[in-house]
């Protein structure tokens, strides 16, 4: 009787004792996935800014070719200023995800880097 007794205690024992070991790595486990889960986002939203940065270079450098060939070609034919900026603006129609603001300071700057030279 007295080691029936001892028997099912012990194995009540050794089941809680399962059950607790069981709730502490599935606790951990969850930790861990958690930081890991964390940690891929973080460098999901670095990818995409890179990305950004690498289509905004993309575009900055097709903005400043289509101008200085414009440029090249408004010499050649004497083109007046607006129709050089008309043509540009034909060339870079829908080729750029750039905004309208940042496409002008672009054709803006490259204008005057081209003039100093």
């Amino acid at each position: 009787m007295k080691n029936l007794f001892i028997s099912e205690i012990l194995n009540y024992i050794i089941v809680i004792g399962i059950g607790v070991l069981s709730l502490f790595v599935r606790r951990q486990l969850k930790i861990y996935t958690n930081s890991k889960l964390k940690l891929i986002e973080i460098q999901k939203e670095a990818i995409k800014q890179s990305m950004g940065i690498a289509a905004y270079n993309k575009d900055r450098s097709l903005v400043i070719d289509i101008v200085k060939t414009v440029e090249q070609l408004g010499k050649e034919f004497n083109w007046n200023d607006e129709f050089k900026h008309i043509k540009v603006l034909q060339f870079i129609e829908g080729k750029t995800g750039l905004s309208d603001e940042e496409i002008y300071n672009m054709i803006k700057s490259t204008v005057l880097d081209i003039n100093r030279n």
